[in-house]
C-alpha cells in the first residue's frame, strides 16, 4: 500500500469541465425545441357560408391562421407520388385555390381512403354552398417530433451532467479554501 494520495482534480479543472458541457447542451435544446415545433398539426374549419380557416401548429406554437373565401376555394383533391423507398403509391389531401394548393395533412399517407376523407368534406361543402360549418384536423406531431424528444432528451442529460460537474468544482473549491494554500517545496 501506497501513502500517496490518490490525485485530486483541482476546481478550476472541473469549472471548465462543466462550463464545456453546458455549452455543449446548448445546441442540443435549439435543435431539440427546433424539431419538437414541426408545424404537423393541421386544422381547417369553415363557418356557414365561409370563410375557412387553415391553421398549422407545433407543439409549441401556431402559424398565423390562412383565411378563405368561399369563392377562392376551388376544389379539394388527393395528390399521388411514388413513395422512395417501397415505389408505392403516398397521398396527400390538398385544397386547390387560385393562390396555390394548399395541404391538407402534413405528411404522405400511405392509404389512399385516410386522404380521401377530408377531400370529400371540402368537396361537400363547395357543393353546398358553404353549407353546413364544418371543422376538421390532421395531427401527425408524435410521428414528426421524435427526433425533437431525443435531442431534447440528450440536452437534458449533458445539461444535467453539466450542472453535476459545475456542483462538484463549487464543492471541491470549498475545500481547497478550507485547506488553505499549499506550498510547493522543491
Amino acid at each position: 500500500m501506497s501513502d500517496t494520495p490518490a490525485p485530486v482534480t483541482p476546481s478550476r479543472s472541473l469549472f471548465i469541465a462543466g462550463a464545456g458541457v453546458l455549452l455543449l447542451s446548448i445546441p442540443f435544446f435549439a435543435f431539440g425545441l427546433g424539431f419538437l415545433d414541426t408545424k404537423a398539426r393541421v386544422e381547417f374549419s369553415c363557418q356557414e357560408g365561409g370563410p375557412c380557416t387553415l391553421v398549422r401548429a407545433g407543439w409549441l406554437t401556431r402559424e398565423a391562421p390562412v383565411t378563405f373565401r368561399l369563392k377562392q376555394m376551388t376544389e379539394a383533391r388527393v395528390d399521388r407520388r411514388r413513395s422512395s423507398r417501397e415505389g408505392e403509391n403516398i397521398y396527400r389531401p390538398v385544397l386547390v385555390t387560385p393562390q396555390g394548393d394548399f395541404p391538407l395533412a402534413a405528411h404522405w399517407m400511405e392509404k389512399e381512403r385516410q386522404a380521401q376523407a377530408p377531400v370529400i368534406s371540402v368537396n361537400r361543402f363547395l357543393e353546398a354552398g358553404g353549407l353546413p360549418a364544418f371543422s376538421m384536423w390532421h395531427d401527425d406531431r408524435m410521428r414528426a417530433s421524435r427526433v425533437g424528444m431525443l435531442f431534447t432528451g440528450t440536452a437534458v442529460v449533458v445539461f444535467l451532467l453539466g450542472v453535476g460537474l459545475t456542483w462538484r468544482a463549487v464543492r471541491r473549491r470549498g475545500q481547497e479554501r478550507a485547506r488553505g494554500p499549499e506550498v510547493s517545496t522543491g
